[in-house]
């Protein structure tokens, strides 16, 4: 009975002295990000972006998988993916158009450029849109899934240099030369193939980098950009009436860098992310990144989470007119919702650490799909039917299980207060894994550039 017992304690001390294997420099880099997530309008789907490093070719692998709701099977529809485009539900939620470094067609041997490509939700099949030698700046759907809207470079600025400088590049005069065109595409459907055709819109002096179709009264809402921006006045708003094209409205007159466009569930509303970082009086005047709504109606802009006093790291409408804010203060990323601009953000608990890439179904109120990571947990998505229960959401993916498995670095966080404005700055400090507290380390200081994203 003794030697028994013996026996027993020496399995339970060794299996609580077992440890992690240490975390190297192979394992640190070896590491899945998810660039973007978004369920598809019919809520059928949730379409999850990865991006890994390919070690042997010095390259990221950038791949798209469909992730079913009913059936929780993940599915592989392309490792290919361009990420100069980001891929786009239709508005029936069956069909993906993105664009692809290598064509998924083997009889197509043209250079996959010049093609946008569709993916059948229905079908499995991918369908190529040719676009033409243009360089595609951004595209977007229309109200259905009949048409869709593309940005190029102008063929101007695409030939200019090399019919006039040869192998001279004015850099100045060739970056004041920035304009874009936008044409529509009509797709037909024909059992099995399709075909369509390109209609020209109209060509802008400037560069598109955001498109926006919006059907209250037909327009289209973009932000401007340059490819030398020395002001922020580069960077506004406009709209386009598609039934008057001579009609372009310029929307904002600011001094923040505008971007991630979404129209509300109104389709009444613009909302979209801001943030500052221009000289002022020969001191940068940086701002932390903010949540604007513009009405369409008349032209009055009004701020989310105006009593919320850290950075937007993000956001997503919601079914009943509302929005998720991803809301970062110190080092913590938490998800938040605010109901309109005029009321007080609601701060929905969770666990510790960044919440990031939201997305919500658009008929099913409360349940949304989030990337989660901590100190403690590697990144991944996640699914919960209940925003109010966000810790018993469960991971969908799990891409990053290695770091499961090794003994991760610790941290501590450290406050102190800035001695000319007496805000509160947040630090972390890292340790080596296994040295905890451990005193005489090697010190590397990363300094943060400001409270932009």
């Amino acid at each position: 009975m003794k030697l028994f017992l013996l026996f027993i304690s020496k399995l339970i001390f060794c299996s609580s002295n077992e440890t992690k294997a240490k975390l190297t420099l192979d394992d640190y880099f070896d590491f899945t990000n998810y660039p973007s997530i978004n369920f598809s309008p019919n809520d059928q789907h949730l379409l999850i972006q990865l991006k890994r490093p390919l070690w042997n070719s010095d390259s990221y692998e950038n791949s798209l998988w469909l992730y079913n709701t009913e059936t929780k099977i993940k599915q592989l529809i392309t490792s290919a993916l361009s990420t100069s485009i980001k891929p786009q539900w239709s508005p029936s939620g069956s069909w993906i158009a993105c664009s692809l470094n290598k064509s998924p067609l083997s009889e197509e041997q043209s250079n996959p450029n010049e093609f946008l490509y569709l993916y059948s939700v229905v079908s499995n099949e991918w369908f190529p849109i040719h676009i033409g030698k243009v360089f595609l700046l951004t595209f977007t759907w229309s109200s259905d899934d009949s048409s869709l809207y593309i940005v190029t470079l102008t063929k101007e600025d695409q030939t200019l240099q090399e019919i006039e400088w040869k192998d001279v590049i004015q850099y100045r005069p060739s970056k004041s030369n920035d304009g874009s065109a936008i044409y529509r595409i009509d797709i037909e459907k024909n059992n099995r193939t399709i075909s369509t055709s390109r209609s020209f819109i109209k060509n802008l002096p400037f560069l598109i980098t955001e498109l926006l179709f919006i059907p209250f009264e037909e327009q289209l809402v973009f932000v401007s950009s340059s490819s030398l921006i020395e002001k922020m006045e580069k960077i506004e708003m406009y709209s386009l009436d598609l039934q008057n094209r001579s009609s372009l409205l310029r929307l904002t007159t600011n001094d923040l860098w505008e971007n991630d466009l979404r129209l509300s569930d109104d389709k009444k509303h613009v909302l979209f992310l801001a943030f500052n970082k221009e000289l002022t009086d020969g001191r940068l005047n940086s701002v932390q990144q903010r949540l604007y709504s513009l009405d369409l109606t008349n032209g009055h802009i009004e701020r989310f989470g105006k009593d919320f006093h850290g950075n937007i790291a993000g956001y997503m409408t919601k079914v009943d007119g509302g929005v998720y804010i991803l809301g970062q203060l110190g080092t913590e990323t938490q998800i938040y919702t605010q109901q309109s601009p005029t009321d007080r953000m609601v701060w929905h608990q969770g666990w510790n650490g960044t919440y990031e890439r939201i997305s919500s179904p658009s008929k099913r109120n409360g349940s949304i799909a989030f990337i989660y990571s901590s100190f403690e947990r590697p990144k991944e998505v996640y699914l919960t039917d209940n925003i109010d229960k966000l810790q018993s959401a469960k991971a969908i993916t799990n891409e990053n299980k290695l770091f499961t498995e090794r003994e991760l670095p610790k941290a501590q966080i450290y406050h102190w207060k800035n001695r000319e404005d007496q805000r509160t700055i947040e630090g972390i400090l890292h340790y080596p894994p296994g040295q905890f507290h451990s005193k005489n380390l090697p010190l590397l200081v990363l300094v943060h550039g400001g409270p932009g994203p």
